[in-house]
């Protein structure tokens, strides 16, 4: 037991930085996935924008 007890530092600094390492990799991920959501809203904007600016010079 004692060579166990030894290797607490060895173990919390696994599981403290497995788990800082965890939240960044999915802060990382949820980011990309809201920049991608926000770059195809922006697209389809500008694309019904572009579309409603051509139907009013045809109109006009």
């Amino acid at each position: 037991m004692e060579n166990f007890t030894e290797n607490f530092g060895w173990i919390e600094i696994a599981l403290f930085y497995g788990i800082a390492i965890g939240v960044c990799f999915w802060q990382w991920w949820k980011m990309r996935r809201e920049v991608r959501e926000m770059r195809a809203e922006r697209e389809a904007r500008e694309a019904a924008e572009k579309a409603n600016a051509e139907t009013k010079e045809e109109a006009s």
